[in-house]
């Protein structure tokens, strides 16, 4: 009975006191509030944690201000704050060293976009023929594409009112240089190859023609497809039109040629051979709700249904395509996410000189410090001519950098493009940069030979070596050079034309 005394009371035995400290000694320390939030709850490094401090130091400031109003009720709780307020101050520094870090790797992204476009257009292409070849070829009948052999397996057994859904073919000999080919349950399932081939080439394609979001890609529809015709040249105009997602703001992008054979292919695939493109309906992951049906644009029929691409597909396309094209930088893989062709297509038009304002309209921003923050420019003599041209810009107008653009603005803007149109093809020259070769368009390196203007260069190059003879009959040296000059950008245009002629001409087969 002592005993149980003295264990309850306040002298507790020897024993029992020995035992209660090696307790204490062996249990490990509990984690701080600080070291929690320096980590996830996976265990990684948290990149962003001012966000929370700020709210900890919002929230004590809170409890002071409310103490004032009803002192009996708050005064008690009200407590220094844990958070100094040079550790909020951090910020501004931990937000510099995020942007540096994000425009080091658009300047590390730069250069291997050349080689993410081509790898995807050769999958698309490798995977039509593929998907085409097994089309052709009958159940268990060997046949090869581009050196790699395969045999089209059996089609399941399915009720007489179906038929199979999907192509598939055994691998039998992989060929020793082509692209890499994904196997499903031992077979490659052609009927995904092909569509995610095609998928892979309009997203990239559509992203680093336009910068728009991973959303307002995906929000695309055929109602998005506009034009508009100039009144001063009357020449039609096709245009983009976003829907508001970010900003609530919606706009319109003029469209390049390129991104209009992209958009038309893409309306063709989810029509289908019909009139219409069948109507789908989106899920947003953000406000977790489903919207009303719409005929999008990049959507794929799953089973029986409809379905517009979801952000995983998207990010697992990039990533297998930046894998098969081999992209890396200092032995590291890299890998493309949606928002870098967002700051590569900024990067571009501000280097080429495109105004900060009008870069800001088409990307959908309210404030130019965020466009600013999307570029990331590369020699010291662009930066310093883009910085004299802000300058000059303020002096002429010091409350008028955050105006929209003007309606002679918008018309120098559209001008620029319609004057590419040259007799041999299209002029790619940078926006508000003069012709550098005095319209001698077949010496230029930015003239883009139109197939369909061959028959023109070879007037014009027959024209070249009758003057080039009757000059070297008179002895006319000057004239000789230059006309041999001539011959040879125009011998180099003739090639240009008949390699397109020759691409197109295989792809159609």
């Amino acid at each position: 009975m002592s005993t149980q005394t003295n264990i309850r009371g306040t002298d507790t035995c020897p024993a029992v006191s020995e035992l209660a400290n090696k307790r204490c000694r062996t249990k490990p320390p509990q984690p701080t509030w600080r070291e929690r939030l320096a980590v996830t709850t996976d265990g990684l490094p948290r990149r962003e944690i001012h966000s929370i401090l700020f709210a900890v130091r919002g929230f004590y400031r809170d409890l002071a201000e409310w103490s004032h109003d009803e002192p009996v009720r708050w005064g008690s709780w009200v407590a220094p704050c844990p958070v100094a307020r040079r550790e909020s101050k951090l910020a501004s520094k931990v937000k510099r060293q995020q942007k540096s870090r994000t425009q080091g790797r658009t300047r590390m992204l730069m250069p291997l976009l050349p080689a993410l476009v081509a790898e995807a257009a050769r999958r698309k292409d490798w995977s039509e023929r593929l998907h085409a070849a097994t089309l052709a070829a009958g159940p268990g009948e060997i046949f090869t594409v581009d050196g790699a052999t395969f045999r089209r397996t059996e089609p399941r057994a399915r009720p007489p009112r179906d038929v199979a859904s999907e192509l598939r073919a055994e691998l039998v000999s992989p060929a020793p240089s082509g692209p890499a080919i994904r196997l499903q349950y031992g077979v490659v399932n052609v009927t995904q190859a092909e569509s995610d081939g095609f998928w892979a080439w309009a997203i990239v394609d559509t992203l680093r023609h336009t910068g728009v979001r991973i959303e307002e890609l995906l929000e695309l529809t055929q109602l998005s497809l506009r034009h508009y015709t100039s009144q001063t040249t009357g020449t039609l105009v096709p245009l983009l039109h976003i829907v508001p997602s970010k900003t609530d703001a919606e706009r319109l992008i003029p469209m390049s040629p390129e991104l209009v054979t992209v958009l038309l292919a893409v309306q063709r695939r989810a029509k289908a051979g019909g009139a219409h493109v069948p109507l789908s309906v989106r899920y947003d992951p953000h406000e977790r709700i489903h919207g009303e049906p719409f005929p999008h644009l990049f959507a794929r029929r799953i089973g029986t249904r409809q379905e517009v691409i979801s952000y995983a597909v998207v990010r697992r396309l990039l990533g297998e395509l930046a894998a098969d094209a081999g992209l890396s930088d200092a032995g590291q893989p890299i890998r493309f996410t949606p928002h870098d062709f967002r700051r590569l297509f900024t990067t571009e038009m501000v280097s080429s000189g495109l105004p900060l304002h009008i870069a800001a309209t088409l990307l959908g921003h309210l404030n130019l410090d965020t466009t600013r923050g999307y570029t990331a420019v590369f020699p010291d003599e662009v930066i310093a001519a883009h910085q004299f041209f802000i300058e000059r810009r303020r002096a002429l107008r010091p409350f008028g950098e955050l105006r929209p653009a003007s309606g002679e603005e918008w018309d120098e803007f559209e001008q620029h493009f319609l004057l590419r149109k040259v007799a041999l093809g299209d002029c790619h020259r940078p926006y508000g940069t003069p012709c550098v070769h005095e319209h001698a368009c077949s010496r230029c390196r930015f003239l883009r030979v139109d197939p369909a203007q061959l028959p023109r260069i070879e007037e014009m190059t027959c024209n070249a070596e009758a003057r080039l003879a009757e000059a070297q009959d008179r002895a006319w040296l000057g004239e000789v050079a230059a006309l041999e000059e001539s011959l040879k950008h125009l011998r180099q245009r003739r090639a240009e034309a008949e390699n397109q002629l020759a691409t197109a001409a295989g792809r159609i087969k």
